[in-house]
C-alpha cells in the first residue's frame, strides 16, 4: 500500500489553497449580490406599505417624527409590523435598534430633505409629488436611524444614507415604489417639490 508523502500533501493543500482564494472574491460578490437583491426586495415592500398608508389616509404619506414614541414605521404597522426584518437590510452588520423601542432594528430612513412646499418629514401627499417616479422616498440609512438627508443644503456623498453595498453605493425606493441600488445621486432626486 503506498502512502502519501509529506511534498504530495503540502502540494494538495497548497492547490486547496490557491483554489478557494480564487473562489473566495467570487463567493464574497455573489453574497453581497445577494444582500442587495434582499434590501432592494425591503424597500419594495416598506414602499408599498407607504402607499398603502397613503391611500388609508387621504393620500399623505406618514409624518417622519410624530412624538417620542411614535415614529413613520409605528404609522405603517398596520401593513408591516414594526419588528418585521423587512425593516433591516442583510448588509446593515451593525444592527442598531431604535432608541425609543429596542425592538425596532431599523435600517431605512426617510428622506428629510427640504427643497420646497413638499417635505416627507411633515407628510407628503403623494399626488403632489411632480416626479415619483425620480424622487427617493426611503434609502439605506445610517444604523439606528430614522431619516437620512436633511434640510435643505444637498451635499454628495448625501449625510446620514449609509453607501453599505458593493461599489460604495445604496439602496433606495422611489415615491413610484421602484427601487435602485444607486452610487451617487443629485438634489432633483432627493427633491419632492419639483
Amino acid at each position: 500500500m503506498a502512502a502519501f508523502t509529506l511534498i504530495e500533501l503540502l502540494t494538495v493543500i497548497a492547490i486547496i489553497l490557491v483554489l478557494s482564494g480564487l473562489l473566495f472574491p467570487a463567493v464574497q460578490g455573489a453574497m453581497e449580490s445577494a444582500h442587495s437583491a434582499t434590501c432592494l426586495s425591503n424597500l419594495r415592500q416598506v414602499g408599498l406599505a407607504m402607499q398603502l398608508y397613503a391611500g388609508d389616509n387621504g393620500g399623505s404619506t406618514p409624518l417622519v417624527w410624530q412624538s417620542s414614541t411614535c415614529r413613520w414605521m409605528d404609522s405603517i404597522k398596520p401593513y408591516i409590523p414594526k419588528n418585521s426584518p423587512v425593516f433591516w437590510c442583510p448588509s446593515d452588520s451593525k444592527k442598531i435598534p431604535c432608541e425609543y423601542d429596542p425592538s425596532i432594528v431599523l435600517s431605512y430612513g426617510v428622506n428629510s430633505f427640504n427643497f420646497g412646499a413638499n417635505c416627507f418629514w411633515y407628510g407628503v401627499r403623494l399626488v403632489n409629488v411632480p416626479r415619483p417616479s425620480g424622487t427617493i422616498l426611503i434609502a439605506d440609512c445610517t444604523p439606528g436611524n430614522y431619516w437620512c438627508g436633511g434640510g435643505s443644503n444637498f451635499t454628495s456623498p448625501v449625510v446620514g444614507v449609509d453607501y453599505r453595498h458593493q461599489g460604495n453605493s445604496f439602496c433606495a425606493v422611489y415615491c413610484d415604489g421602484h427601487a435602485a441600488q444607486l452610487t451617487q445621486t443629485t438634489q432633483q432626486d432627493w427633491d419632492a417639490s419639483h
